[in-house]
């Protein structure tokens, strides 16, 4: 059942037009960086967003003219990945799981610690703060791994359903930012 509803959400999200992306992808922008969240962050833990998911370039390059340490994932296998510092957008090759990667070993790794905002992808949302990702688990184990308070998510508000399938493993957002509204974080359920 995971499985059809994951790909179904896939399916309903590349259905959003290019120009509705950017869009919402600019009002996301602005409330995540305007987010307490994000301005007490030193560290900001973030993916390399693919073209169908919520732009993350943005977010950043911000992140770095603000003078905050930016990381991104190297994804291994067995739902094993580490975070390495970069200083750009450059430099990053397709990994073999589809995804833009600095070419880095494990010897670059940063950990988070209380002052890193770790930026999460999903496929579906659900209002409490449930999340569903792709399917390899690799957030759900780092997050546990490194016990990460400050998460949050950024999607589409069509990816927020009333209810989501989940597993007790799956790991809660503290925050979840879309074009439309704020669900969690440092006041709930605002809408825009």
């Amino acid at each position: 059942m995971k499985g059809v509803f994951r790909r179904a959400c896939i399916e309903e999200r590349k259905a959003v037009s290019a120009d509705e992306k950017e869009r919402a992808g600019e009002i996301i922008f602005q409330k995540l960086i305007g987010s307490v969240e994000y301005v007490k962050a030193e560290k900001i833990f973030i993916y390399v967003s693919m073209k169908n998911e919520t732009p993350t370039a943005d977010i950043i390059n911000k992140a770095l003219s603000d003078g905050k340490t930016v990381a991104v994932p190297v994804t291994l296998k067995n739902r094993e990945m580490f975070f390495v510092k970069i200083d750009g957008l450059g430099n990053l090759v397709k990994s073999k799981f589809g995804v833009y990667e600095p070419i880095r070993g494990r010897e670059d790794e940063i950990t988070p610690d209380k002052n890193t905002l770790l930026v999460v992808p999903g496929v579906a949302f659900d209002k409490s703060g449930r999340r569903m990702g792709y399917g390899g688990g690799y957030y759900d184990t780092y997050i546990e791994k490194y016990g990460i308070e400050d998460t949050v998510a950024i999607a589409f508000d069509i990816q927020v359903k009333d209810s989501i399938p989940y597993e007790k493993h799956d790991k809660m957002m503290k925050m979840i930012i879309t074009e439309k509204r704020q669900i969690g974080g440092t006041a709930y359920e605002q809408t825009y």
